[in-house]
């Protein structure tokens, strides 16, 4: 495989969407949510970490909704696969709609307490009326 950067991977947990939001796309173009069996991911983390890798960022439409279509958590996916990348090796968790992520807040707060993780959550918000949020179909009130 020829990385653009020879050190990091980027590794898909799933493709689709629970939302339907009014403005977005993804829905039609890439459907309901299907992750991928943890066991596979875990497999091909450790599979490019002994490639050389030494930055696994993990990606998604929304990555806390991860496993809600396999009734697995992310919680217990980012568990393993930190479980098996070594010292020196990075996770990086990719982008997440508010909704799912505040499901698992508290664990997933723990893993990115964890030395091998990056401290950083990409939470996309929009912020306007109640009004406009709701014909957006977000599932979140300003307040």
């Amino acid at each position: 495989k020829i990385r653009r950067n020879a050190l990091v991977e980027i590794v898909p947990i799933s493709m689709g969407c629970l939302n339907r939001c009014t403005y977005c796309k993804t829905k039609h173009a890439r459907g309901d949510l299907i992750s991928y069996p943890p066991e596979s991911l875990v497999s091909r983390v450790e599979s490019v970490v002994r490639e050389g890798v030494r930055e696994v960022w993990l990606s998604s439409e929304d990555t806390g909704a991860y496993g809600k279509d396999i009734d697995v958590t992310l919680p217990k996916l980012l568990d393993d696969i930190v479980a098996a990348i070594p010292d020196g090796v990075m996770l990086r968790i990719g982008m997440t709609n508010p909704p799912h992520i505040l499901e698992h807040m508290v664990e997933v707060a723990r893993v990115l307490n964890h030395p091998r993780v990056f401290k950083f959550l990409h939470i996309p918000v929009q912020c306007a009326s109640n009004k406009v949020l709701e014909d957006m179909k977000r599932e979140y009130t300003r307040a």
